[in-house]
């Protein structure tokens, strides 16, 4: 049985801690908030100790794992001493704020020897994980491009919350919610070669960090992926395509307000007519966190790297950068070629 601490007590770590509990395998022991009342709201039910000092919490003897959902800002802090304290840790996304400070967390991870996996649940989203068997079995033939729309309206007092903070989150929208995406274009497309970008402020009364961003990514193959992300949607929209020689998939959907996951196989036919398409429905509930957590846990008996492992993290930040580079010069960003780290099994 894995003890787990989860550092961080808003709406991700009471999400965590739900799916933690209802795994065979693992339970949390300790939750720590800098604010300790919220941590006992969570810790309270289910017989878990709850403390204001998340560094005693990661170095409890009795954890085995650590869970890190704070604000992106503390992501490093907090992981940096959980690995130094021996613990395998996931941390939600992103891993850091910048490239160099998640290089710092990468190579503590190995020099710990501990698994380090980065949030990226879309990965195990049911709609995803369908393409990706398409995909992989031929069912589109070789890729030629990806489109995707992603985004929400934000809410009211928006510019008050941490993740519209430049020093608090790292970055605005791209780097909130586009990073999935990109890492999305990394599972199901190709590898980036380079990069364009545009980021914006439109609606939002943001200081520091973007409102849009529109990308356009050059794969090592010669693959387009052209992404919109924006927190000026006002109808909540997730919508990913990739087209191929033989046909397509469109992903769409979420949870929430983003409506239930689905996706569409499309066949193209010899004779250029209407594709014939084939749906598929998913459950309205994303069990990606669920899957998540069960493959965390597989690696950590079998030492395997999970998806989201050091070079899915590192890579991730990389792109992210190279956009916003991208974007304030105003031209196309060449991005070094990717190296695949000690222990990452890809």
């Amino acid at each position: 049985m894995l003890g787990v601490a989860i550092v961080g007590a808003g709406n991700i770590g009471k999400l965590r801690l739900q799916v933690i509990q209802r795994s065979a395998d693992s339970r949390v022991l300790v939750v720590a908030d800098v604010d300790e009342v919220r941590a006992a709201a969570l810790a309270a039910p289910i017989g878990a100790q709850a403390t204001s000092d998340w560094c005693a919490a990661v170095r409890n003897p009795q954890v085995n794992v650590v869970v890190v959902c704070t604000p992106t800002k503390f992501h490093a802090g907090a992981t940096l001493e959980a690995l130094k304290a021996g613990k395998h840790v996931l941390c939600e996304k992103p891993l850091a704020r910048t490239a160099s400070e998640a290089a710092e967390i990468v190579e503590t991870a190995e020099i710990h020897q501990r698994l380090l996996k980065t949030g990226f649940n879309y990965r195990y989203m049911d709609n995803v994980r369908k393409a990706k068997e398409l995909i992989e079995g031929g069912a589109i033939g070789p890729r030629y491009f990806l489109r995707c729309r992603y985004g929400h309206g934000g809410r009211p007092g928006y510019e008050k919350e941490w993740c519209t903070d430049l020093d608090i989150s790292g970055g605005g929208v791209l780097l909130e919610q586009g990073i999935h995406i990109l890492d999305l274009v990394r599972y199901l497309l190709g590898e980036p070669a380079r990069i364009t970008a545009s980021a914006s402020r439109f609606f939002w009364n943001f200081p520091d960090v973007e409102d849009n961003c529109f990308v356009e990514i050059q794969t090592t193959t010669s693959q387009t992926a052209q992404i919109h992300v924006s927190w000026t949607q006002w109808v909540n929209i997730l919508s990913l395509e990739i087209f191929g020689r033989d046909g397509y998939v469109h992903l769409s959907g979420r949870d929430g307000h983003y409506g239930p996951q689905r996706l569409v196989w499309g066949k193209r036919q010899a004779s250029h007519g209407r594709p014939v398409e084939e749906f598929f429905e998913f459950p309205a509930q994303n069990t990606s966190w669920e899957h998540e957590w069960m493959e965390f846990v597989e690696t950590i008996k079998s030492g395997k790297q999970p998806m989201g492992n050091p070079t899915d993290s590192l890579r991730a930040l990389e792109l992210v950068e190279a956009a916003y580079e991208s974007s304030r010069r105003q031209a196309w960003v060449e991005v070094a070629p990717m190296t695949v780290l000690a222990g990452s099994n890809r």
